[in-house]
């Protein structure tokens, strides 16, 4: 039966709602449902009425017909039908094959799953189980080719028929919807698992979704390796000249080795720079480790803004961490910002980085994070008294001398003044005692904990598989969070006005909210509500006619005094607390001596402008803008995600409601495709941001990829030994010993000649222990715990026996050449009782007894006795 072309029409789920196909706009007209998709089959050209009551849809040929003349407006609206056919008719389908022209799909061909036929097996040994055989040479096909004239697809071959039963199909088809939240959603940091449980859950169960855990898992594989194609640094290093585009001041430089394989990778942006034009004063300097496949390094630079919070100034991944490495990467780091070398340098205990400052930052002062100090006091000095009172006197505020009065009583009183590991700590004390910083400004930070949180918030999303260029991603986007939590505490900061109490400082308090961000307002408040616990003991003039305050202040155990030194023609206050020097915010014992000089404000030059929001938000203003540029596809899925979310929930209150909102959106939906003079683009060729190009490929190196590198943060692990020789290198399936287990005759065991297998050493004789200190008595074996016995050969009998004894210490396992009768033995030791008659039954009628613990380093000794 002939009829005009027929016109197929699909509908797609539309952001991540599952919305059914559009209600027919023609009630009259028939109605083919395959699956979750709906599909309209009419006539464009409006059959008449006697034709169209021709079509009889219960009859399988008339289907066939009608399907033979559907015409489609691309390729991807094809694959969907016929993936739906193939869901209702109970089969999976498999691309056969796609012909190009140009940029164009000339045509394309879908075939049952079971189609052709498996190659055999190669001959040899296969250690995989093999699949089980599921083609049978099925015939069902389906091909679509392209109509130049008016670019659309009619269907050029279908062949309905299997040669098999059709059993139902598994569910392994996705839709372009399916893919693009899949992949939007990976991209932004949530796992595939949660996404693809997010997706059961808007589709009503996991029974109800289209596809498998495995076919989302192997998609996003595939999507991956895409978008690293031209290699995992050679695209992060497009991807930066690319960011350049949107943010000017971004710096990255790079390093290769000989064989063109990237060393050294170092990168920041505008907004980092800027940052450390701000608050770079202090600087902490940390490494962190598993962050990507090749397990580099990945170096930070992060400091203290404003607000008291963590901000992250520079990120640089390296191939090892000597010396040389990190100069590299402070000399860069210099170049990024300007040559601003910072006061201040807090790090680890890593000898490498101390270098590589001393070499670089010349004056800057350099610190021991105390957190890591006190974790290697315990590792090595095994006092836990000492180890307390070493932390003490460590983040005591006190003067020098006092320190080293507090040293000498902790080191004599615990008896350590011979510890080399004390002693060469106390020679670095000017790096981690307090009482060497208390004038020193170090941002209120004495450890690197604030890199620690940064590197366990970069490490929330990432493990030791994945690329660097999904780190760079994710490392964005941890940047884009942080920064957005600065912005939203810049803002509170200059908007928030808070009422002050009456008081006698109330000046003071007023002029520190209206200049300070909030946090530091928090600090300086409390120092002047503790004025009141301050009692002035006198006033004096020094010799060069500075005003000097000395104070009282009563603690719950003891009384401390405070000397305020003024030097009122320049407005310099000076505590011996040093709470300003140290901290930047003024001290009580300063507030009291403002008060008492009847002064109103701060002086300018105890403000210190880190601090203040003015600073924040010069920062702020060069901030690009971080969100996607308008007129995106990501910007628009965005916004109608957002409407399409409130809508859903309005409508679904009520069944009514319900079924209007689904009319109206299929309308919509029917209109939008109408509009589209092309087709969908599909999720596999399109990535989520469509706001610029990708510049063309730049080769970084000629060769490949990092291999995985071995740091100090990769994990050590144990070495697994073999079971039959108890060498670690191999495993016993392939152990040089089991092919000893075919030996004919037991001199091979103990011969190497060209026929026979050579028996390797055991770590007792590794140890240069001999054998056996008896002429007659050969060690094979080693002690085995199951059967309490040790392998020796007898050279008297010409065969190797089990020696039924237990050693004091434990060894490895046994491995045994072959089967031989078993000597039975009191279990004891070796020089037991019962010795004299376990080797007479071995069969020494003379000579030492053999000596087979493993773990002694000398040989028996002369005065061994005797066997009788």
């Amino acid at each position: 039966m002939s009829c005009t072309p027929i016109f197929y029409k699909c509908t797609l789920n539309i952001i991540e709602i599952s919305i059914l196909s559009l209600l027919p706009k023609f009630t009259h007209l028939p109605l083919q449902c395959y699956g979750r998709h709906y599909f309209e089959i009419f006539d464009n050209e409006k059959c008449e009425d006697e034709s169209r009551d021709a079509f009889d849809f219960a009859d399988p040929c008339t289907k066939e017909d009608m399907i033979r003349q559907l015409i489609f407006n691309s390729v991807d609206e094809a694959e969907l039908f016929y993936m739906g056919y193939a869901k209702e008719e109970g089969f999976n389908v498999r691309k056969r094959s796609t012909q190009m022209k140009g940029e164009f799909v000339r045509n394309k061909v879908w075939v049952c799953n079971r189609a052709g036929f498996c190659k055999e097996d190669e001959e040899g040994y296969k250690i995989r189980e093999a699949k089980p055989v599921s083609r049978c040479g099925c015939k069902a096909s389906f091909r679509v080719k392209r109509d130049w004239s008016s670019g659309k697809y009619y269907v050029s071959r279908f062949f309905p028929k299997h040669n098999h039963e059709l059993h139902g199909c598994m569910k392994s088809y996705m839709s372009p919807s399916d893919k693009y939240m899949l992949s939007f959603m990976t991209m932004y940091g949530f796992k595939a698992s949660e996404v693809i449980t997010y997706l059961e859950h808007l589709v009503g169960g996991a029974k109800k979704l289209s596809f498998r855990r495995k076919n989302a898992y192997n998609w996003l594989y595939k999507q991956r390796a895409k978008r690293i194609r031209e290699g995992d640094m050679n695209t992060l290093i497009n991807n930066l000249k690319n960011d350049q585009v949107k943010d000017a001041r971004i710096f990255y430089k790079y390093c290769v080795d000989k064989k063109g394989v990237l060393t050294r990778l170092f990168w920041c942006d505008g907004p980092s720079r800027a940052e450390y034009d701000a608050f770079g004063d202090v600087l902490v300097f940390d490494s962190t480790y598993k962050t990507n496949r090749y397990l580099y390094p990945l170096v930070i630079f992060s400091g203290v803004n404003n607000h008291g919070s963590t901000c992250i100034f520079a990120t640089c991944f390296l191939q090892n961490e000597t010396t040389e490495s990190y100069q590299w990467v402070l000399q860069t780091f210099l170049e990024a910002v300007g040559g601003k070398v910072p006061e201040a340098v807090l790090t680890d205990q890593d000898a490498a980085m101390r270098a590589a400052i001393v070499s670089e930052f010349g004056g800057t002062r350099h610190r021991i994070c105390s957190w890591h100090l006190c974790r290697n006091v315990r590792k090595n000095i095994k006092n836990s008294t000492f180890c307390n009172d070493f932390c003490s006197v460590m983040e005591r505020k006190c003067s020098i001398e006092e320190f080293e009065l507090s040293w000498s009583d902790i080191v004599e009183k615990h008896n350590l003044s011979d510890n080399k590991w004390v002693a060469d700590t106390y020679e670095i004390r000017e790096r981690w005692a307090e009482a060497y910083f208390r004038d020193k400004f170090m941002s209120m930070m004495t450890t690197t904990q604030r890199a620690e949180s940064v590197n366990s918030l970069i490490k929330l999303n990432v493990d030791h598989k994945i690329t660097i260029t999904d780190f760079h991603n994710h490392y964005k986007r941890t940047l884009e969070r942080l920064r957005n939590d600065f912005t939203h505490m810049q803002k509170q900061s200059e908007k928030e006005k808070r009422g002050v109490k009456d008081s006698p400082l109330k000046s003071f308090e007023e002029q520190a909210i209206s200049i300070y961000t909030l946090k530091i307002y928090y600090l300086i408040r409390k120092e002047i509500h503790d004025v009141l616990g301050v009692m002035g003991e006198s006033r004096s003039k020094d010799s060069d006619g500075n005003d000097v305050f000395v104070y009282r202040e009563n603690k719950e155990d003891e009384v401390l005094m405070h000397t305020v030194i003024v030097d009122q023609s320049i407005s310099k206050f000076q505590c011996d607390c040093f709470k300003l020097e140290s901290e930047g915010v003024p001290c009580r014992h300063i507030i009291s001596s403002l008060q008492y000089l009847r002064l109103k404000k701060f002086p300018d030059n105890m403000i210190k402008r880190r601090w203040l929001k003015e600073t924040g938000t010069v920062v702020i203003n060069q901030y690009p803008a971080t969100s996607p540029s308008v007129g995106s596809q990501e910007h628009r899925f965005g916004e109608l995600n957002k409407e399409c979310l409130v809508s859903s929930y309005l409508s679904s209150q009520t069944e009514h409601d319900t079924s209007n909102f689904l009319k109206h959106m299929r309308e919509m939906v029917e209109t939008t495709k109408e509009s589209e003079c092309g087709s969908i683009p599909s999720p596999d060729n399109v990535t989520p941001d469509e706001g610029l190009q990708d510049p063309p490929i730049e080769k970084v190196h000629s060769d490949r990829d990092p291999v995985r590198n071995k740091t100090r943060g990769a994990a050590g692990g144990k070495k697994q030994k073999c079971e039959m020789c108890g060498v670690p290198g191999h495993k016993s399936t392939t152990c040089e010993l089991k092919k000893a287990k075919t030996t004919s005759s037991p001199e091979e065991l103990r011969t190497n000649g060209e026929d026979s297998t050579e028996i390797p050493k055991t770590p007792y004789q590794e140890n240069n222990h001999p054998t056996s200190h008896s002429p007659n008595l050969e060690h094979l074996g080693s002690y085995n715990r199951a059967t309490q016995s040790t392998l020796v050969f007898n050279m008297q009998r010409n065969c190797p026996i089990f020696l039924n004894m237990q050693p004091n210490t434990n060894v490895l396992p046994l491995y045994s050449h072959v089967s031989y009768p078993t000597v039975v033995a009191p279990t004891q030791n070796v020089m037991g009782p019962n010795t004299s008659l376990l080797w007479q039954q071995v069969g020494l009628a003379t000579g030492n007894a053999p000596y087979l613990h493993q773990n002694i380093s000398n040989p028996p000794s002369e005065g061994t006795p005797k066997i009788p």
